[in-house]
């Protein structure tokens, strides 16, 4: 185990780090440009290589220190799209205040357009260290860090809740227009302009053994504009064959309000809560779960999406304006 120095803990809290990465080639569903799940994930992979510079990477943080690393919040603004190709230039700023207790980074996505340097993405994330029982004997962390080590990320106050859950009913989804077959999801959406579903958590959205990650919630987010387009009669598949229309997202932003684990039941609910000069229209994205009868919410968010569309190939993305037949499906009419 290498020993931290005061000037490590400087560079962490204090001092800007810069890497150049290439986005994920998941990320390119649709033409070549990037979307705004893999964004993050981009951001995601810079602020963890800022801890990786000082000898503090996740597996450092866990296998010696015995914490775990959690993005806790973000809070993101997409201002050009990234492609597959692009060489983007990540520059991780701290920005955490003597009275914070969560590590606070301010992260830019940087490329290079018609020769020169332009911002692509920015955001601010937020971080914490979260204790893990599974490994014995931990060593500590330096006295600058322990602010930020908590033995649970958050923790929300319970609601009550009048339905019961039906056990048998994982993938249940909820329209917002007619009866659900969970009275949960019901009870939870009432006539709100929603959707909802309800879903186990698997493994693979988690980190940790345990519980669910940021990435997984960013991707329940993603899933939720398909789902809510398409029972609306908008789907995705046919805004781009018959218009050529792509979803763009301008902001994102996600925090937790308590911890979801494996394999626990959660409830994901996305809800309409404005449209914008017939451009752009913001969800609001609510995460819970049923504990001892009664409903947590484990994460919370909101989103901002349009459409794009380009007049050949090459040429620049420009802004789709809704028509009557959107704005009636956003709106719910």
């Amino acid at each position: 185990m290498a020993t931290l120095t005061d000037v490590d803990i400087k560079k962490l809290l204090t001092e800007p780090s810069s890497v150049t990465m290439r986005p994920s080639y998941e990320g390119g569903n649709i033409n070549t440009a990037i979307g705004f799940k893999c964004d993050n994930y981009l951001l995601e992979a810079a602020v963890l290589d800022h801890f990786r510079a000082v000898g503090l990477g996740a597996t450092e943080l866990y296998l010696v220190h015995g914490v775990n690393f959690d993005v806790v919040g973000v809070d993101t603004r997409l201002h050009t799209v990234l492609t597959l190709d692009d060489d983007v230039t990540l520059e991780v700023t701290p920005k955490t205040k003597d009275t914070d207790r969560e590590m606070v980074f301010a992260v830019a996505a940087i490329v290079e357009r018609d020769g020169a340097p332009k911002k692509a993405v920015t955001s601010k994330f937020r971080v914490l260290l979260r204790r893990d029982t599974a490994i014995p004997d931990p060593a500590p962390l330096p006295a600058e860090l322990e602010r930020f080590v908590v033995d649970r990320l958050a923790t929300a106050e319970p609601s009550e809740l009048a339905s019961t859950p039906v056990d048998d009913l994982h993938g249940a989804f909820h329209r917002g227009e007619d009866a659900s077959p969970d009275p949960v999801l019901a009870e939870i959406i009432g006539d709100d302009n929603a959707i909802g579903w309800k879903w186990r958590i698997p493994y693979y959205y988690c980190h940790f053994t345990e519980r669910m990650q940021m990435s997984g919630y960013l991707r329940q987010m993603e899933e939720a504009k398909h789902l809510f387009v398409a029972s609306r009669g908008i789907s995705i598949k046919r805004l781009l064959d018959e218009r050529g229309w792509i979803p763009v997202v301008t902001s994102n932003k996600l925090r937790f309000t308590d911890e979801a684990a494996m394999e626990e039941d959660l409830y994901s609910v996305y809800t309409v809560e404005s449209v914008f000069k017939d451009m752009l229209y913001t969800s609001r994205m609510d995460f819970y779960v049923v504990r001892d009868g009664n409903l947590v919410r484990t994460a919370t968010g909101e989103i901002t999406h349009g459409y794009c569309h380009k007049e050949t190939p090459d040429s620049e993305w420009q802004m789709a304006v809704f028509d009557d037949e959107v704005l009636r499906a956003l709106r719910g009419e």
